[in-house]
C-alpha cells in the first residue's frame, strides 16, 4: 500500500500505534474502514489483528475515526470487511 494510508493512533497509555488503511466500505449508510499494523500486512497471516472503525464527519468536513462501541455495529461491520476479502 502507499505511505499515505499509514496513520498514527494513539491508546489508552498514550502510546502511538501506526495503522495502515486495508480496506474501506459502507454499511447501512454509514462508512467503515478496516485498519492493520504494516507489520502484520506484510506478514499475510490469517491470525493479524483487524480493527474496524467508523468514520465519520465533522461539522468542519474533516472525517474523523471513531472507535464502534457498539457490539453489534462491530459484528456487522466484521462480517462485512470478512466477506469482501
Amino acid at each position: 500500500m502507499e505511505e499515505n494510508n499509514i496513520l498514527t493512533f494513539y491508546d489508552e497509555n498514550d502510546e502511538a500505534i501506526q495503522l495502515e488503511i486495508v480496506d474501506s466500505f459502507e454499511l447501512a449508510g454509514k462508512k467503515y474502514a478496516a485498519l492493520a499494523t504494516p507489520e502484520d500486512i506484510d506478514a499475510d497471516d490469517e491470525e493479524s489483528e483487524v480493527f474496524i472503525m467508523r468514520l465519520e464527519t465533522e461539522t468542519s468536513g474533516e472525517d474523523v475515526f471513531v472507535s464502534i462501541e457498539n457490539e453489534e455495529e462491530l459484528d456487522a461491520a466484521f462480517e462485512m470487511f470478512k466477506n469482501r476479502c
